[in-house]
């Protein structure tokens, strides 16, 4: 089976397992019931998080991992530099769609959150608006100062 065909083979199953259980599963009940490695599955919860698919409560030691049924997930797009990236999320929640932008830091295995606003997406055309006029302001200094 070819490598890439297997991830999504894995992908698929992790989140389906806990689609299929909404009261939520640690390591141990994900890899017992999916019957993949630990370290092939803590690689798609990371990736499963980052989509917006599941959510993860820590209570101790124990990480406990749901599916996000409350949040849908329709289109995104990212600005990665150094080891950051920006994350444009458009989203689907019981009060409408929003644009959730968030800026995250890659550190050692994971990410790291760092800051993050949400637009109604109703109101996401006045915000590109404003952050046009904003950054054409700039882009007028800088000529400016030349």
């Amino acid at each position: 089976m070819y490598p890439v065909k297997k991830e999504k083979i894995i992908h698929e199953k992790v989140l389906e397992t806990l689609r299929n259980n909404p009261k939520g599963f640690t390591m141990t009940e994900l890899v017992r019931n999916t019957k993949f490695s630990r370290k092939a599955i803590e690689k798609h919860l990371q990736v499963l998080i980052l989509e917006n698919e599941i959510y993860m409560k820590q209570f101790g030691v124990t990480k406990v991992y749901y599916p996000n049924h409350r949040i849908h997930h329709f289109d995104f797009e990212k600005i990665s530099y150094n080891n950051k990236t920006i994350w444009f999320d458009i989203l689907e929640n019981e009060y409408g769609k929003y644009l959730l932008i968030q800026k995250k830091k890659k550190e050692g295995n994971g990410w790291i959150h760092e800051h993050s606003i949400t637009i109604p997406l109703e109101q996401a055309i006045k915000f590109s608006n404003a952050l046009d006029k904003v950054l054409n302001s700039v882009r007028i200094k800088a000529l400016i100062k030349k």
